[in-house]
C-alpha cells in the first residue's frame, strides 16, 4: 500500500494522505487532538520538541492521513499507521474535541485498517489506548480488538528528555490492542 495514494472515501468522512500541502493542518490537528493537548499546552518547548519529528514522521514510512468531514470537506483528525518492519502496524488516531462522539473516529480507522489489510500480508494491527479514555478503548473493541498488553504512553528518550518539566505524579499506560485480520469490521 503506498501513503501516497490513500484517499479513501467513507460514509461521513474522507481520508487522505497528508502531503506537503496539508503540513500546516496536519501540525495544527497534531496540536490539538490529542492525548498531550493539556501536556503541550503547560509544559513550556514540549510541542516546539514534537513539531520537527511529527514532520519528520510525514517523509518517513508510516501512514499518515488527515481526516475530512465529507459534508463540508474540513479537516477534523488524523488517523495513521505506524509501520516499523519489526514490529506490527500501530493505529494512531485523534480528532478535534468538538468534532467527537460523531462516530468519525472508527469510521476512519475501520477505513484505513481495512485497506491495510486488503493491501498488506499482516497478521494484525495494533491499537493503543490510553487505560482512561473509554472512547477509544470502546473504539478498538468495536474493531474487534482484544488486549494484548500495556506500556507507558511517553517514549523512553521524550521522558528522559523532559523529566524535569512533564508533571510528576502517575504517567498514564496505553492499552495495546489486537486487531485481526478475521476480526476487522
Amino acid at each position: 500500500m503506498k501513503k501516497e495514494d490513500i484517499y479513501i472515501v467513507g460514509d461521513s468522512v474522507i481520508i487522505k494522505s497528508v502531503t506537503e500541502k496539508e503540513i500546516d493542518d496536519y501540525l495544527h490537528i497534531r496540536r490539538f487532538a490529542t492525548v498531550f493537548k493539556a501536556e503541550y499546552d503547560k509544559e513550556n518547548g514540549l510541542w516546539e520538541y514534537m513539531r520537527p519529528k511529527l514532520i519528520d514522521d510525514i517523509e518517513g514510512p508510516d501512514i499518515i492521513c488527515l481526516i475530512y468531514q465529507e459534508k463540508s470537506n474540513k479537516a477534523i483528525g488524523y488517523v495513521e499507521l505506524e509501520m516499523n518492519e519489526a514490529d506490527p502496524p500501530k493505529v494512531g488516531i485523534g480528532i478535534l474535541e468538538e468534532e467527537r462522539k460523531k462516530g468519525y473516529a472508527f469510521e476512519a480507522s475501520s477505513l484505513l485498517i481495512n485497506k491495510a489489510f486488503e493491501n498488506e500480508e499482516i497478521e494484525y494491527i495494533e491499537w493503543m489506548a490510553t487505560e482512561g479514555n473509554d472512547a477509544s478503548n470502546r473504539i478498538a473493541r468495536k474493531l474487534g480488538g482484544e488486549i494484548i498488553r500495556k506500556e507507558p504512553i511517553i517514549p523512553k528518550d521524550v521522558m528522559e528528555h523532559w523529566e524535569e518539566e512533564i508533571s510528576k505524579g502517575e504517567i498514564p499506560c496505553y492499552v495495546v490492542y489486537g486487531i485481526y485480520r478475521e476480526c476487522s469490521r
